[in-house]
């Protein structure tokens, strides 16, 4: 069972590697609800944030709140697809609250947050491999892994790949454009269909977003067969 820590990670120090880059270099996408996102104050010039949740006292792009991370890592890459940064991190607006993800300045710990700051073809996750069966389904959804899988990539699911622990990687722009935008919006367009005939809940959405979490990695690495 994963354990659900009571933390606050303190502002990262500035990377050395960022001095006299932008955004174009390097830009970190938050999504956010009502997590302290103080982590990144140091960042404030890379920083892109998602809001979900009420309004805040810096700058922000307000998202209605459904799709969970999925649903904001898609958006910001269908509609910067042509834009994108040479590097993007992506991450949710807490940091280090679940024992099987912790990212610090120093070890112990998943991934160094140095690790994350780059501006090459980067390709930075903390990475498992304990994927679900082809058969299984996350919370009983109506689909199967197996058959998400063949929505997406149109080929037979081998659990033989990594995952991308809780969403959180820094992905070059050669990596997300190593399929089409309109990839990336079949993903979205899922997400927000109509479940069971009406608008999806909440548990849904996150549900759904389980799977994405499980493939978005995948869709960076591998071509989809045609």
């Amino acid at each position: 069972m994963i354990q659900r820590l009571k933390t606050k990670t303190p502002p990262f120090l500035f990377h050395p590697a960022l001095a006299g880059k932008t955004k174009a270099d390097f830009e970190i996408i938050i999504a956010r609800y009502d997590e302290d996102i103080g982590w990144s104050d140091n960042y404030k010039e890379f920083r892109t944030v998602y809001n979900k949740g009420a309004a805040t006292d810096y700058d922000s792009i307000s998202l209605e709140n459904i799709g969970h991370l999925a649903d904001t890592i898609l958006r910001h890459i269908i509609n910067r697809y042509d834009t994108l940064a040479d590097v993007t991190f992506f991450t949710h607006g807490s940091f280090n609250y679940r024992n099987d993800q912790l990212i610090k300045e120093t070890f112990p710990c998943h991934r160094l947050w140095s690790d994350f700051i780059r501006t090459d073809n980067a390709l930075v996750y903390i990475s498992r491999r304990d994927l679900p069966q082809a058969a299984e389904k996350a919370y009983d959804y109506t689909e199967t892994f197996g058959e998400v899988y063949q929505r997406f990539f149109k080929g037979p699911y081998k659990r033989d790949f990594e995952w991308a622990c809780g969403k959180i990687m820094s992905v070059s722009r050669s990596h997300i454009q190593n399929r089409s935008k309109a990839f990336y919006q079949k993903m979205l367009d899922w997400i927000l269909s109509p479940h069971e005939g009406g608008k999806p809940s909440q548990h849904v959405y996150r549900t759904r977003g389980i799977y994405i979490e499980r493939f978005i990695l995948h869709a960076f690495t591998v071509k989809c067969q045609t």
